[in-house]
């Protein structure tokens, strides 16, 4: 192999690794340009963050239980009467209380559903109540006669005055009616006034003819009684007519007596006025009755035993 030839292979052999030196600096080239481009953040140098919380709302929604809506429920319909005003109930309908009787009295303590509600005019100025004189203009009256042996020659009297008082009540009126004697109270009532209707006023007048004077007077009892009279609304009597001939107290009892009456009044009945009626009274027991009457805002009224 002459000089020329080997020349000739050494180069064609530089060439060759010339050219494998370029094609791989150049595939080294383009790959790392190829990195750099694909590596580099998007416009405005900021990653985009990915939208979680939409996608968390929507999984949610989509999670959730489905919403039934409430059914609608309708009133109960309330009956009018043809006027249009809605019905109402009683107080006895509502309350529907029963209450003990000492006698069979009925309905006569009750307002009574014939009778009604009574008139404006009769309400603002309702006949007056008389007995033996004393007038009131007072619903509500509680009599309170003496029956002891002592009024044995007078009684007749006292038993067709007070029947005459209670026939004259109105219907929108009450009356009580207690006799004291023999240390006995005789009641017509059972604890609550008696609304003036004809039927209780004739069961009245039965009662006091029923009635005989006897025994002795116990009149503290029989006012005591007195103040604690209730209608159907807890009120106590307006008026209480005391009657009597005279007292059976003992000294101590005498100056006393003005005292526990009035402290009887004071804790049962501080609105109750006693207008106290004297059948030939004298001395000390009209001064009694003077000062039971003066003491509760009432009247005295003296009957002489001859009229």
């Amino acid at each position: 192999m002459n000089q020329r030839t080997v020349w000739t292979q050494r180069s064609g052999s530089v060439t060759f690794w010339a050219w494998v030196v370029s094609i791989a600096v150049h595939l080294i080239v383009l790959t790392a340009l190829g990195v750099v481009k694909f590596s580099q953040p998007k416009a405005g140098g900021k990653q985009q963050p990915t939208p979680m919380a939409k996608v968390s709302r929507i999984k949610k929604l989509i999670n959730a239980a489905p919403v039934i809506p409430k059914p609608k429920v309708k009133k109960p319909l309330v009956k009018r009467s043809a006027k249009g005003t809605s019905r109402l109930l009683t107080a006895n309908q509502i309350f529907n209380t029963a209450k003990p009787r000492l006698q069979d009295l009925g309905n006569w303590a009750k307002p009574s559903a014939s009778a009604g509600v009574f008139s404006a005019s009769s309400a603002i100025s309702p006949k007056g109540i008389e007995f033996f004189g004393s007038w009131t203009q007072k619903r509500k009256v509680c009599y309170v006669v003496d029956c002891s042996g002592s009024m044995q020659g007078i009684f007749g009297r006292v038993r067709k005055k007070l029947a005459e008082s209670i026939r004259s009540l109105q219907p929108d009126q009450y009356f009580y009616i207690i006799f004291f004697g023999g240390n006995r109270l005789f009641e017509f009532g059972d604890g609550r006034l008696v609304r003036a209707t004809q039927q209780g006023k004739s069961a009245a007048y039965d009662f006091i003819d029923s009635i005989q004077p006897a025994g002795q007077t116990n009149t503290l009892a029989a006012l005591e009684r007195a103040v604690q009279i209730r209608d159907s609304s807890a009120h106590s009597p307006s008026i209480i007519y005391f009657l009597t001939d005279g007292f059976e107290l003992t000294d101590e009892d005498e100056l006393r007596f003005p005292q526990k009456i009035a402290n009887l009044l004071k804790r049962f009945a501080p609105k109750t006025k006693i207008n106290t009626i004297g059948f030939d009274t004298a001395g000390d027991d009209r001064k009694m009755l003077k000062t039971i009457a003066r003491q509760s805002g009432g009247e005295f009224i003296f009957i002489a035993d001859d009229k």
